[in-house]
């Protein structure tokens, strides 16, 4: 028989999963798509769709698939994420609804385990049962974690939070006394968060502080306190087994520091060490404020979103006063307030890595104030039900709070459904975050690169000169706005924003390659072969660059020579279809078909879809007379790309050859009715077939 308590538990649990389910499910991840991060993460990411399994690589590149002793990695060393997302690719293809679907029920398991932490814990002056279901129903619902949610990279935060609450039950569970077991599990548990994402360290400082209040040191002379801090032999293992990981973390890479770019982090850039620390200062408040007040949310704050704080009579520094005076007076009367102040803790310390303290390639970035939340939404419900006691016994006192707190969680439900919306897609992404930052330079470099890929010109030019009129040494937007007017044919005004971008950064590579196109394509070869050796002298292993040059050599005939670099490029990078492309066209045009065969079958391997590839082997196959292989292979190109006038063309002809001239005629009648302009061939052939059989059929009369 169910006790009432195990009732009441399950229906807790079940409110909570049923408030993530309303704001991240049902519906919420209908059409959804990978935005923003998530492209590089996963999408481009080897690491993550490549097989076999590249142990090896997962586990010396970086999250975003670089080399992480390269000189251009950010150091974010989550092998485990990445692991995770590449068995995901295993099983369920690169589809963006199923793995936001895992990051919500993480989610849900999260909001969980922490209504069941908060409910472990012993605070004499409040009702846990109340601060636990109002605690992670705040957590269930703010609208702070739907970047990490509704953002599939935002799986490192999942993770870190889940074993994070899971280290702190096992404080809980072992509270009075000092379980080598359980803290030898923290450890070992520490280091495979780190594995997941770098902030996992912070693990077992948050493990000493919980474990310092529920054993009430807190209420000791603070000689006592100062003397256990000094001594207790767990504590001492856990500051000792942080500084291990730390230390082997950082040996990993090489004890090398991440080197990132002004337009990633404006303020860690800036010269002046007042500037740097009160805007420091300043992100410490909005931090707070966005946990506060999430309505102003945006994917990304890097550029022209927060002003630089230059100096001390700054009028928004108010807020950081505010913020330390309360956390004094919070700290002077610590004995009265320790589930405040074990709140404030568990919201100080997840947040350190991301604080400043240590270099980092943004400004704000929401999805690292997941963990934090959990100590503010029990700062938050710590408050709330401060004030809720003081009138209990007034009936209306205590309605107008229950009434407020219903309201609270509604308002935020809404809000968080509308965020989970904005992160279907880049478009509603990046439009939202223009409402809020219409100044970031990066905001607008990205609705440019996205109306780019869409065939919105005119959009692309307006975003990318409103971004480098933001941000004049934005070199990313100028190297794109050339490529840009180099789609279009203005090859002098696509050099001119190419060089500047180069003027900008000099060892850009991509710059530097994407120069020697446009040099190529105003026929001044020696030019763009210079070009093109600059950008190797950046990147030596730079594929693209290889077949570029390919591209270089063939324009000036050189066929043996573009042949070695297009043959360069796939040996460094398999998945590069054009290069594939141009190596068996040439090969077909020299006749040389069983080479063509044979390197068509090892483009396969890498690319069993590809369409170019697929089609120009069932080209050859057709011309020797192979008629059955290359007819499978024209239909299933045609099923890849059924409204391709070409392919319908050549199916036709391999038909004609093969003398099935019904399904020849059907072929090229196809191809006609998809693109009656440019079906030439067809056309032609069709009426040579249709005299052909006219001629037949006299014949047969006569």
């Amino acid at each position: 028989m169910m006790t009432f308590g195990q009732l009441h538990g399950l229906t807790c649990q079940a409110i909570l999963v049923l408030m993530c389910l309303i704001c991240y499910g049902c519906g919420g991840l209908s059409g959804a798509k990978f935005v923003f991060d998530d492209t590089v993460a996963i999408v481009r990411n080897k690491d993550v769709n490549s097989f076999p399994t590249n142990w090896t690589a997962i586990f010396t590149n970086d999250f975003w698939g670089a080399s992480l002793l390269s000189a251009d990695s950010h150091k974010s060393f989550r092998p485990l994420t990445t692991l995770m997302f590449h068995y995901e690719y295993a099983l369920m293809g690169l589809n963006a609804g199923h793995m936001k679907f895992l990051n919500l029920l993480l989610h849900c398991l999260n909001t969980l385990l922490f209504w069941r932490l908060v409910r472990s814990l012993y605070i004499q002056e409040i009702n846990t049962d109340r601060w636990a279901i109002i605690s992670a129903a705040l957590f269930a619902t703010h609208p702070i974690h739907t970047e990490a949610v509704s953002g599939v990279v935002g799986r490192a935060e999942l993770m870190f939070g889940l074993i994070h609450l899971l280290c702190l039950l096992l404080v809980v569970a072992n509270v009075e006394k000092q379980s080598w077991t359980s803290i030898a599990l923290i450890l070992v548990l520490t280091g495979i968060g780190m594995l997941f994402k770098e902030s996992a360290i912070t693990i077992p400082i948050s493990c000493v502080v919980l474990d310092y209040f529920q054993n009430g040191y807190y209420m000791l002379p603070l000689r006592d306190q100062e003397r256990i801090l000094r001594t207790r032999l767990s504590y001492l293992v856990y500051v000792a087994g942080t500084a291990l990981l730390l230390l082997l973390r950082l040996w990993w890479q090489n004890f090398e520091a991440p080197q990132f770019k002004e337009v990633d982090n404006p303020i860690a850039h800036n010269d002046h060490i007042l500037t740097r620390v009160l805007s420091q200062q300043y992100l410490l408040v909005m931090n707070l404020w966005l946990m506060l007040c999430p309505q102003w949310l945006c994917y990304d704050w890097a550029l022209g979103c927060v002003k630089l704080v230059t100096s001390i009579w700054d009028l928004r520094l108010q807020g950081v006063i505010g913020f330390y005076s309360i956390l004094l007076v919070a700290l002077m009367h610590f004995r009265r307030l320790p589930g405040l102040m074990l709140g404030l803790g568990l919201t100080i310390i997840p947040f350190l890595p991301a604080s400043g303290i240590i270099r980092v390639g943004f400004v704000i970035a929401e999805r690292t104030l997941y963990v934090p939340s959990i100590g503010f939404c029990l700062v938050s419900t710590y408050g709330f039900l401060y004030w809720y006691d003081q009138g209990f016994n007034k009936t209306y006192w205590s309605t107008i709070m229950q009434g407020m707190l219903l309201m609270l969680i509604a308002v935020m439900m809404i809000r968080t459904r509308q965020r989970t919306i904005d992160w279907l897609n880049e478009e509603q992404l990046f439009k939202s975050a223009l409402q809020v930052c219409p100044d970031n330079a990066k905001v607008h470099y990205n609705i440019a690169r996205l109306a780019t890929e869409t065939g919105k010109s005119s959009k692309a030019f307006h975003h990318y000169h409103r971004a480098i009129d933001l941000y004049p040494a934005y070199e990313s937007a100028l190297m794109n706005l050339g490529n840009l007017y180099r789609e279009h044919g203005q090859l002098e005004t696509a050099e001119k924003f190419i060089r500047l971008a180069l003027e900008v950064y000099p060892a850009f590579p991509v710059a530097w390659m994407n120069l020697g196109i446009v040099q190529s394509a105003q026929k001044k070869y020696n030019q763009a072969l210079a070009s093109y050796e600059r950008a190797l002298s950046y990147r030596s292993n730079y594929a693209v660059c290889f077949y570029n040059m390919g591209n270089l050599y063939l324009e000036q005939q050189l066929y043996g020579e573009a042949l070695h670099h297009w043959q360069h490029a796939v040996a460094l990078n398999p998945k590069q279809p054009k290069a594939w492309a141009n190596i068996l066209t040439m090969l077909d045009n020299r006749a040389l078909y069983e080479d063509a065969l044979r390197l068509s079958n090892e483009a396969l391997i890498h690319m069993p879809d590809d369409v170019s590839i697929l089609f120009i082997r069932a080209n050859v196959l057709g011309k020797q007379k192979h008629y059955m292989e290359a007819e499978s292979l024209y239909k299933r190109v045609i099923q890849l790309a059924p409204r391709n006038m070409l392919y319908h063309t050549n199916l036709g002809v391999l038909y004609h050859r093969w003398d099935k001239l019904q399904e020849a005629i059907e072929e090229y009648q196809t191809a006609i009715s998809l693109n009656a302009a440019r079906a030439i061939t067809a056309r032609e052939n069709l009426a040579k077939l249709i005299k052909r059989l006219e001629r037949e059929a006299q014949i047969k009369e006569q």
